[in-house]
């Protein structure tokens, strides 16, 4: 049985509670978070014995209770308590982005080498049933050689519209890898500013990433959404076939001047369950998990190549290891 300790209460904790009796030879044992009455109130929702005031709390008085961390702290302290759970021999499962930094991610990769513990990058997406069908549509040959991605997200602003788009780009680069099979050799990106939106900096950015054999992935990433519902879709077209996975079936948008709305009518959690059961397994099985600390890194660095690229206005190059200014 792997015991698991929730660092940060920033996470989907209702989710994991409900999901907590559905996950296979795993509980969680402890909560963690800086806010001690949030600590006690997500041990009482996952039923586990100990709650602290902070993982270096949790280390230095319950150290044998647990054997893996899943980090959901703020992304100014993420990095940190990941290093230290690292250090601390705890296995870790990091929510994308994997590090605010390349040089931060090295570290910590190099931390749970050193340590031989297990580095997840969470990143849900990849585990939504429909985006798994086109992954395997494309391993199975199916859909042939991959051609043309198109990822389209639209999300609620809820605080800096610049660092929010750089998370979450960082998220779809990631699928776009994954799909792709490799990183891309081209990328530029554009933003703009919605002229209602009362940040400043941009809150609509497209990317674009060109692959090895003439490939290409297309990705809109806004912060425009009023309310809390995001929307979702995303398409491969292969030599051979076509595949599409989103959320329209479930989800309507509502335009009428100024900002769009979206209705969701309902969408499970079987993507975080699924996540959460193959860092468990690879615990387990004492094997790589699906999504590693070197995939998590390479979507931070095409993630700053197209920071660069929307600063300059000119395309990145992938050349060697690294991106440059063409």
């Amino acid at each position: 049985m792997i015991r698991l300790a929730l660092i940060g209460c920033c996470g989907p904790i209702e989710t994991y509670a409900e999901l907590a009796s559905r996950l296979q030879n795993a509980t969680f044992v402890a909560v963690a978070d800086s806010d001690r009455d949030q600590a006690r109130r997500g041990a009482e929702m996952l039923r586990a014995p100990i709650s602290a005031g902070g993982l270096d709390e949790l280390l230095n008085q319950h150290a044998d209770a647990f054997d893996a961390a899943v980090v959901h702290t703020a992304s100014d302290t993420a990095s940190a308590d990941s290093r230290s759970a690292a250090d601390g021999g705890k296995h870790l499962l990091v929510e994308s982005p994997l590090a605010p930094s390349l040089e931060m991610a090295d570290s910590l990769i190099e931390s749970c080498a050193a340590a031989n513990v297990r580095l997840m990058v969470g990143q849900a997406s990849r585990f939504v049933p429909a985006v798994q069908t086109v992954k395997s549509s494309l391993e199975s040959g199916k859909l042939g050689v991959p051609g043309l991605l198109r990822i389209h997200r639209w999300e609620s602003l809820k605080t800096d519209p610049a660092e929010e788009l750089q998370q979450r780009a960082v998220r779809e680069i990631d699928l776009a890898n994954w799909l792709f099979g490799r990183p891309p050799t081209d990328v530029y990106a554009a933003a703009r500013t919605v002229s209602s939106s009362p940040h400043d900096g941009p809150d609509y950015v497209q990317i674009h990433l060109g692959f090895p054999e003439g490939g290409m992935a297309m990705i809109d990433e806004s912060a425009t959404i009023s309310g809390d519902e995001d929307y979702f879709s995303l398409s491969m077209i292969g030599s051979t076939g076509a595949a599409c996975a989103d959320d329209h079936r479930n989800m309507q948008l509502l335009y009428g001047g100024g900002r769009p709305a979206a209705l969701k009518t309902g969408q499970g959690s079987l993507h975080l369950l699924a996540q959460l059961q193959e860092f468990v397994s690879a615990i387990e099985e004492s094997r790589e998990p699906a999504i590693r600390g070197a995939d998590g890194r390479l979507a931070l660095q095409v993630a700053a190549a197209v920071v660069e690229s929307m600063n300059t206005g000119r395309a990145v190059r992938r050349t060697g290891e690294r991106y440059e200014a063409v």
